[in-house]
C-alpha cells in the first residue's frame, strides 16, 4: 500500500464513520429518552404531518365525548323532572276519579279541586325551575338545541324538550253533536283517522229499541278506539224547560211504546205521581224519571236508547212538544288534541256541514278555571246544544204555563197571552218565551242559515244557539260530575304528552350513548394510529442503540489505529 503523511485517508474515513455513528447514537438516545420516534420534522416530515392530524382528531373526539356526556346529563335532568310531573298527574287523575261520582258533595268536590289546583301549581313550578347551567329545560325554550359530536364541524345531534307547563299539556279535543231527533239507520265515518284513511262504522239503528240508539253507536266507536284514537260517550236526557207545574197526562200518554196513561200530578210533583208512574215501567222503556235541584223533570236513558213520548205528558211537566222525540247527543274525545273530522247520514242534520258538533280543545290549565259556555257544551255538559236555556215561541201548548200566576207571563205582567207584546224577558235562566217568530228575528237578529230564521219550522221550540243569546259558563274542574270526567280525560292526555316528550328525549339519549361509544372506539383507533407513527418501538430502538454504541466504540478504536498507521513512515526514514 502507499504511505502518505499529509493526507491520512484511513483516518478520515474512520472519523467520518465515527461521526455518523455518533449522530445515530444521539438520535437513538433521544428516542429512548422521549419515547417518540419523531422528535422533530427532520425525523419524518410526512409522518409528523399525519401524526399531528391524528392527534388533533383524537383531542377533538375527546371533547366531543365530553359534549355528549353533557347532553346526556341535560336530558337526564329533564327526564327525572318529568318523572315527578307524571306522578303529579297521576294524583290529579286519581282525585278527578274520586270526584267522578255523585256520592261527593259540592263541598268535598271543591276540596278536591283545591288539591288539584295545588298540584297544578307544583307541576308548573317544576316546569319553570328545572334548569341546567342556567338554561331552562321544561318551559318550552329548549328547541333544536345542538351538541357537537364529531371531529369536524356540523357533526351534531339535535335535541328538543317540549314544554311541560299545564297550559301546554293535556290538550284534549272534545266534540259533542247536536240532539238527534229522528229515528232510522245512521252511518258515520271518521275522516283521515290516521292522516290518510277514513274509518267507516257499521250502520247503527237510531231508535228507542233495546240495543239501538246513540248508546249503541258509542259502543261501536269505543270498540275500535285503540285504532282510531277516538272515544265516545253519550247523553240522552229530556229536561223540562221549567219546574213542574200542576197538570195531567193524556190517556194515551206513553214512553218508548209503553202506555202509561192518564196521570194527574201536582206542582213540583208533590206526591211523586208523575215520576213514580214513569219509573214503574223504566225496565221496559229504559227511561228513568227524576227531579233536578231546580224542580225540573229529567228523563234519562242510561242505555243510550231514544226517549220518544207519545200522547201528551202535559204542559205542567215543562216538556215541550219538540222534545217529545229525543235520541240524545254523541260526545267524542281525542287525546291527541287533533280535530275529529266526521261525516255521516241518518242523524237528522248534515254532519259534513258542521252542524253535528260543538267543539273545543281544552288544556290542563283551562280545566282549572271557570269553563266557558261553548267549551262546556263541547265537553258534553248539557243535554241540549246551548245548555239549559231554551227559546220558546208562541204556541198553544205553552199558553197554560204562560198565563200561570208566578210565571212572569200572567195577567198584568205585560207579557201574558193576548197582551200584544211580542217577546219576553229572560225567565230565571230557564228560557225565553216569545209570542211571535218575527219578534224573535227582530230582537235577536236571527239570520238566514242560522237555523232560526222566519219560516225555518223552529218557531215553536228550539235549543238556544250560542251565537244568538250565549250559553251559561260552568264551574271549574271536578266541581261537577261532567267536569270530573273531563279532567280525567285531560289528565290522561297530559300523561301521554309527557310520556311522548320523555320518549323523544330518551331516544336522543340512546343516540348519544351509541355515538359516544362509537367515537370512543374511533378515538382509541386514532390514537393507536398516531402512536404507530410517532412513538418509538423500544425493543427495536434499544437494539439499534446497542448497535450504534458498539459501532461508536469500534469506530473510536479504528480511528486510533488509522492514526497509528502513519508511524510506519518513520521506520522507512531510519
Amino acid at each position: 500500500m502507499s504511505l502518505r503523511i499529509n493526507t491520512n485517508i484511513g483516518s478520515l474515513n474512520a472519523h467520518n464513520a465515527l461521526n455518523m455513528t455518533s449522530n445515530a447514537l444521539d438520535n437513538s438516545l433521544n428516542r429512548l429518552s422521549t419515547g417518540l420516534r419523531i422528535n422533530s420534522a427532520k425525523d419524518d416530515a410526512s409522518g409528523l404531518a399525519i401524526a399531528d392530524q391524528l392527534r388533533s382528531q383524537a383531542s377533538t373526539l375527546g371533547q366531543a365525548i365530553n359534549n355528549g356526556n353533557d347532553a346526556i346529563g341535560i336530558l337526564a335532568t329533564a327526564d327525572k323532572a318529568m318523572d315527578e310531573q307524571v306522578k303529579i298527574l297521576d294524583m290529579i287523575k286519581t282525585k278527578a276519579t274520586q270526584a267522578a261520582q255523585d256520592g261527593q258533595s259540592l263541598k268535598t268536590r271543591n276540596m278536591l279541586q283545591a288539591d288539584i289546583n295545588r298540584l297544578m301549581e307544583e307541576l308548573d313550578n317544576i316546569a319553570n325551575t328545572t334548569v341546567f347551567n342556567g338554561k331552562q329545560l321544561l318551559s318550552g325554550g329548549f328547541i333544536n338545541q345542538e351538541f357537537q359530536i364529531g371531529s369536524s364541524s356540523n357533526q351534531t345531534i339535535k335535541a328538543t324538550i317540549g314544554s311541560t307547563q299545564s297550559s301546554k299539556i293535556g290538550v284534549t279535543r272534545f266534540e259533542t253533536g247536536a240532539t238527534i231527533t229522528a229515528s232510522g239507520p245512521a252511518n258515520m265515518t271518521i275522516l283521515n283517522y290516521n292522516g290518510v284513511d277514513d274509518f267507516d262504522f257499521a250502520e247503527i239503528q237510531i231508535s228507542y229499541s233495546v240495543g239501538t240508539g246513540v248508546g249503541a253507536l258509542a259502543e261501536e266507536i269505543n270498540r275500535v278506539a285503540d285504532k282510531t284514537g277516538v272515544r265516545a260517550s253519550f247523553t240522552v236526557q229530556t229536561y223540562g224547560t221549567y219546574p213542574i207545574q200542576e197538570g195531567k197526562t193524556s190517556a194515551n200518554f206513553s214512553i218508548n211504546g209503553v202506555v202509561i196513561g192518564q196521570i194527574d200530578y201536582k206542582a213540583a210533583d208533590e206526591n211523586g205521581q208523575l215520576i213514580s208512574a214513569i219509573n214503574a215501567v223504566k225496565d221496559t222503556t229504559g227511561v228513568q224519571a227524576a227531579k233536578d235541584a231546580n224542580g225540573k223533570l229529567v228523563l234519562t236513558s242510561t242505555e243510550g236508547r231514544g226517549i220518544v213520548i207519545e200522547g201528551s205528558i202535559g204542559v205542567g211537566s215543562g216538556v215541550i212538544n219538540s222534545q217529545y222525540s229525543n235520541f240524545g247527543r254523541l260526545s267524542l274525545i281525542k287525546n291527541s288534541g287533533q280535530d275529529i273530522a266526521i261525516s255521516g247520514t241518518g242523524f237528522g242534520f248534515t254532519v259534513s256541514a258542521g252542524d253535528f258538533v260543538s267543539q273545543s280543545s281544552v288544556s290542563l290549565r283551562e280545566s282549572k278555571g271557570q269553563i266557558e259556555g261553548n267549551m262546556a257544551d263541547a265537553m258534553g255538559f248539557f243535554a241540549y246544544p246551548g245548555g239549559s236555556r231554551y227559546i220558546i215561541t208562541g204556541s198553544s201548548s205553552i199558553s197554560g204555563f204562560m198565563s200561570t200566576a208566578g210565571s212572569g207571563f200572567s195577567a198584568g205582567s205585560g207579557f201574558s197571552v193576548g197582551s200584544g207584546n211580542n217577546y219576553s224577558v229572560l225567565l230565571g235562566d230557564i228560557g225565553v218565551f216569545i209570542s211571535a217568530a218575527s219578534a224573535y228575528s227582530n230582537a235577536y237578529q236571527v239570520s238566514a242559515g242560522s237555523g232560526f230564521s222566519q219560516g225555518s219550522g223552529l218557531s215553536n221550540y228550539a235549543p238556544m244557539k250560542t251565537l244568538e243569546l250565549g250559553i251559561a259558563d260552568n264551574t271549574a274542574g271536578v266541581t261537577t260530575l261532567k267536569g270530573a270526567m273531563a279532567v280525567m280525560d285531560i289528565a290522561e292526555t297530559a300523561i301521554l304528552n309527557l310520556d311522548q316528550v320523555r320518549a323523544d328525549i330518551g331516544s336522543v339519549q340512546q343516540q348519544l350513548e351509541v355515538t359516544i361509544t362509537n367515537i370512543s372506539t374511533t378515538q382509541v383507533n386514532v390514537k393507536s394510529a398516531e402512536s404507530t407513527i410517532r412513538d418509538v418501538d423500544f425493543a427495536s430502538e434499544s437494539a439499534n442503540f446497542s448497535k450504534q454504541n458498539i459501532l461508536a466504540q469500534s469506530g473510536s478504536y479504528a480511528l486510533a489505529q488509522a492514526n497509528q498507521s502513519q508511524q510506519y513512515v518513520l521506520q522507512l526514514l531510519q
